[in-house]
């Protein structure tokens, strides 16, 4: 339960996408914002703007600013926070974390939990520890159509995975820190493509075992000029996982026909395709459109999910810190397939893990402990 009536909220790096996320705590009727961290004043100067236009009853100036780039470990200590939203750049996400679990805060940081595998075991057992509530903003656990593929998969419909495809492309160029290494913590597959690895994982339940692939940082320009970016642009990875499924990832940011994404999955029992919906093709019969209801008592969002977590409206967390794990071994492994000498480079997923100090083994004692505690 929360340690004050309302639930008080302090947000890192509410900028861009980050103030669309803070907006949705601050839109709620048992949420105060108290305080924001960032680095740009223009930030928040625009966070405020938005207060006043979006939050009904709003009164101006009434989030403490810290400005800076160690601000928010001021804030931390200063504010009497229940929930940390985690907004800035991905390679001080797990640095963010730490510091707002000792705190004895709450967090939602957006994806990527972590860059590293090893970073994302560690912050996810610190908060087991603490017994804080960690949500990622993966958003697709809340989609109908992804909570109806999982059924699907759970429930048996298309038997035991052989195949999979999954595709996402987007017109990314790595704009602004993105771009940049040092923040980014690599290009497109680490950003919107880390949406789809993990719903595709989160669905299966699989985790990396082999990888063969290429990545490459070309970005075409409208102007159809090649140009040479700091982060990968685009990828491609044949994958074999523990199960013994294989198949293709492909993350796209050079696309110019907008955004689209899919995950088609081939059993022994049938196909199940989820794009523009989810459709299933038992061997013997034909094409049907799947959408289950939705489960009773299902949170709305990641934002509604940390909430009522918090205030003990629920028990279950259904984008929990397990998912940051799956999802980083996986994209590290995606990355590290580009830096090989080969155009095409296989990974050992299981070497990779084991380099930051853990193994196959412990990642599944930690699922199976993770979903005694019901977090998935």
């Amino acid at each position: 339960m929360s340690k004050n009536d309302r639930i008080r909220v302090g947000v890192i790096g509410p900028g861009g996408a980050g103030r669309g996320n803070t907006l949705a705590f601050a839109t709620r009727d048992d949420v105060d914002l108290v305080a924001a961290a960032d680095t740009s004043e223009d930030s928040l100067n625009a966070l405020e703007n938005s207060m006043r236009e979006q939050v009904e009853g709003y009164k101006e100036d009434s989030f403490k600013r810290y400005l800076g780039d160690y601000e928010f470990i001021e804030m931390l200590n200063k504010e009497d926070l229940d929930i940390v939203g985690i907004f800035s750049p991905h390679s001080l996400h797990d640095l963010n974390i730490r510091y707002a679990l000792r705190a004895g805060c709450s967090v939602m940081v957006e994806k990527p939990m972590a860059n590293h595998v090893g970073d994302a075991i560690a912050v996810t057992r610190m908060a087991m520890g603490r017994d804080l509530h960690l949500v990622i903003g993966y958003q697709r656990h809340y989609s109908n159509t992804y909570l109806t593929g999982r059924k699907a998969i759970s429930d048996g419909l298309i038997g035991d995975i052989k195949k999979f495809d999954v595709y996402l492309a987007q017109r990314w160029g790595g704009g602004g820190w993105r771009g940049d290494p040092r923040f980014s913590g690599g290009g497109q597959p680490n950003d919107s493509g880390s949406h789809l690895q993990d719903i595709f994982l989160w669905m299966t339940g699989f985790l990396p075992e082999k990888l063969y692939g290429t990545t490459n940082m070309m970005f075409e320009d409208d102007e159809g000029n090649l140009v040479q970016k700091s982060v990968e642009i685009n990828s491609e990875s044949e994958v074999t996982m523990d199960s013994g499924a294989v198949g293709r990832i492909k993350i796209v940011g050079n696309t110019h026909i907008g955004f689209e994404e899919w995950v088609i999955l081939e059993g022994d029992g049938g196909k199940l395709e989820i794009k523009s919906g989810v459709h299933y093709t038992p061997n013997d019969g034909e094409t049907q459109e799947l959408l289950y209801d939705r489960p009773e008592g299902y949170p709305e969002s990641k934002v509604d999910q940390i909430v009522g977590l918090v205030k003990g409206d629920y028990k279950t967390n259904y984008t929990s810190g397990i998912n940051g794990i799956r999802t980083a071994w996986l994209t590290n492994s995606i990355i590290e397939a580009g830096k090989g000498e080969d155009e095409w480079n296989m990974v050992d997923c299981d070497l990779l893990v084991e380099r930051e100090g853990y193994d196959r083994r412990y990642v599944h004692n930690l699922i199976e402990e993770f979903e005694n505690k019901n977090m998935y």
